[in-house]
């Protein structure tokens, strides 16, 4: 009996989206850690390493939504998304075949088309089979654990280290390998979810048949657009940044900004998904108000502290802020639409936070960093952190226990 709960299907699904969404994280980020390694070979400006994020980011808004709209129509949802892991697999490996700057905005573009949907397209699928119990948890578990472990602990430490021992170009070469297992397992494993579900996912909205624009009228979901812009202001600079502030101006060994980076992955992955978990617990607003505010104080922590311990472990602490970045971006969507307009929207508020903090923050800040230092993208990042906290205050609960436990409450009265 214990056996087939711990194996649930529910289970399997997260385990695998868990995978499957942290080796997108770790293929986007891959290029964050060997750009050290890169810049003298294309002779890289702030800038233009600022563009590499940026060609990403507007393929991956273009694609996240369209695709994902296109998934919830077709026959096979799951076939799509298995093709889309294979596809950004073999362009990551394609990578490390870049002859020119050209070729490398070129491959950006290309991998922000395959990796775009990857997130909506899973998230709709979990938010499904998820238990409302576990809903917050399951999302932030896959979509924001899964960014720290893969993409902020393990993509700092594999890829540093693979390119110390042998080059950055074999480091891309191999991160085509898990991407095919990955597709495989999704393809075995996972099943299409019905059309329509009668599964009580929606709280905000009644389950009844709606149209794109009054969704977008609703509040929650533009708080979502604009609170995933902002912590997105603050990811995107501070990742892109921070290994080139900590080794030019800490003046620390790669290794040792590796490891740094390392601390910055693993509070993502450990607070990625206890604050989604408590969130189940104690509401989406009250969780977003108490751990939102601690963003601000990544950036500042590397400007203003220099033992490397101390930076490592307030780091740790501060980014548990980013654990409320899924619930934004997934997790209420999911609990404000009906489920036949889950994958559209939660590729909409994707799309909208690629663009704004996606495209336009990493190419700013890099070109701030260019006319002012590498401080500048620092202080962008910051300031991401504080509008997300702003935002957080205007939000209407949509926490399954908090919605029944109000209407409880109005029904008594």
């Amino acid at each position: 009996m214990e056996k087939r709960k711990c194996w649930s299907y529910e289970n399997k699904l997260t385990a695998i989206f868990f995978f499957s969404i942290g080796f997108v994280f770790f293929d986007r980020l891959a290029i964050n850690y060997l750009i050290p390694f890169m810049q003298e070979d294309f002779s890289l400006t702030n800038t233009q390493i600022g563009m590499l994020s940026s060609a990403l980011a507007i393929t991956w808004a273009l694609s996240g939504p369209i695709v994902g709209y296109i998934s919830d129509r077709v026959k096979s949802k799951v076939g799509v998304l298995a093709f889309m892991v294979l596809l950004f697999s073999f362009l990551s490996l394609a990578h490390g075949l870049a002859a020119t700057f050209g070729i490398l905005i070129i491959l950006r573009l290309l991998m922000g088309i395959a990796e775009g949907p990857i997130i909506p397209i899973s998230s709709s699928i979990l938010s499904v089979e998820s238990s409302p119990k576990r809903r917050g948890f399951n999302l932030g578990f896959t979509a924001g654990t899964s960014y720290g472990v893969f993409g902020g602990f393990l993509a700092p430490l594999v890829i540093v280290a693979l390119a110390n021992a042998t080059d950055w170009r074999t480091a891309f070469y191999l991160t085509v390998i898990p991407g095919i297992f990955i597709a495989f397992f999704i393809w075995k494993v996972v099943k299409n979810p019905p059309k329509y579900s009668d599964t009580d996912i929606t709280t905000a909205i009644p389950n009844e048949k709606i149209n794109i624009r009054l969704i977008l009228k609703n509040r929650n979901i533009w708080l979502c657009v604009i609170v995933s812009c902002s912590f997105w202001i603050f990811l995107l600079p501070f990742s892109i940044y921070a290994p080139l502030y900590l080794i030019h101006v800490k003046q620390l060994s790669l290794s040792t900004m590796s490891m740094v980076m390392a601390a910055f992955g693993a509070g993502n992955a450990i607070w990625g998904f206890i604050v989604p978990a408590i969130s189940d617990r104690i509401g989406r607003k009250p969780t977003s108000l108490i751990f939102g505010v601690l963003t601000l104080f990544v950036p500042l922590t590397l400007m203003y502290v220099d033992n490397v311990v101390v930076i490592s472990v307030l780091i740790f602490v501060f980014v548990s802020g980013i654990g409320t970045l899924t619930m934004f971006t997934t997790t209420i969507p999911a609990e404000t639409v009906p489920i036949q307009y889950a994958a559209a929207t939660i590729g909409f508020i994707l799309a909208a936070t690629e663009i704004v903090g996606g495209v336009l923050s990493p190419l700013y800040s890099g070109m701030a960093g260019d006319a002012w230092g590498l401080t500048a993208p620092l202080w962008i990042s910051a300031g991401g952190g504080l509008l997300a906290f702003v935002f957080s205050l205007f939000l209407k609960e949509s926490a399954p226990v908090k919605v029944r436990s109000n209407k409880e409450i109005e029904s008594a009265i």
